[in-house]
């Protein structure tokens, strides 16, 4: 499935561009969905009505939810400077939603946000390209072999960071934070943080297994279509092909050759 149609594709060359194409799979899927997701304020707006955010917050809803609003901006938007968000309380006294240190947080969560988004954008761009070059240096097959290649992948990859949720969603979360946040500023009080009383680990916990299952979707998908493409355009057997009659053989003078049992009685 991977002929070539010209000398062009020797060399590490194809080796390099289809195994580029698979591995960039799943990085393209995981990254536009979770864009997705991030994009989505009726996913912010779910975690605090879900959870109580206002009972635990002492902030009414109205408020809360007004604040994911500048929240949302602030992670996907051109919102500029630190997060400022200003609410009003239950006893009536108005403040800040977020005290310095989950500002800080927040301000490191909106870089690694954007650095996704980024990669995101590469990803998806990289994949057309390479589909692209694909299709010129080999028939269709290769490209659909190559995306059902990198569905397979990405179901390897979302199935070993389901293992992890399974052991032990607390310690893989944790982990995470100690990764992309190595300066501490993620660990914040329930009891007094507004940032964490609106989105608590158990909604963190529930959206990951909710992006995690939109990607597999996706990926069975783009391997539903490849596999359905490779078995309706594989190779017939040569036995199943229908038999050519052999042309006759020129007889004497350029006259046909006449067999027996054509001759008249």
């Amino acid at each position: 499935m991977f002929e070539r149609k010209s000398e062009n594709g020797l060399g590490l060359i194809p080796i390099f561009i289809i195994g580029a194409f698979i591995v960039l799979v799943p990085v393209a899927l995981i990254t536009t969905t979770i864009r997705v997701a991030v994009s989505e304020q009726s996913i912010y707006d779910y975690s605090v009505k879900r959870y109580d955010a206002h009972l635990v917050s002492g902030v009414p809803e109205e408020e809360l939810l007004r604040a994911n609003g500048e929240i949302h901006q602030y992670l996907t938007g051109e919102y500029a400077g630190p997060l400022s968000i200003a609410v009003q309380f239950k006893d009536g006294t108005a403040g800040p939603l977020f005290n310095a240190r989950e500002t800080a947080h927040m301000a490191d969560v909106r870089n690694l946000v954007r650095g996704m988004f980024a990669v995101q954008i590469a990803a998806i761009a990289a994949v057309l390209a390479l589909a692209v070059v694909m299709l010129v240096m080999w028939p269709p097959r290769a490209l659909a072999a190559a995306g059902l290649y990198g569905s397979v992948l990405t179901g390897g990859v979302l199935a070993m960071g389901g293992f992890l949720v399974l052991t032990g969603f607390d310690a893989a979360w944790s982990q995470f934070h100690v990764i992309a946040f190595p300066n501490g500023l993620w660990q914040l009080n329930p009891n007094t943080d507004h940032l964490i009383q609106m989105f608590p680990e158990a909604f963190w916990e529930r959206a990951t297994v909710a992006v995690g299952g939109a990607i597999v979707f996706e990926a069975s998908l783009i391997a539903s279509a490849a596999g359905l493409y490779l078995y309706l355009t594989r190779a017939q057997p040569e036995s199943d092909l229908p038999v050519k009659p052999e042309p006759a053989l020129p007889g004497p003078a350029g006259h046909a050759r006449v067999s027996p049992s054509d001759t008249p009685n």
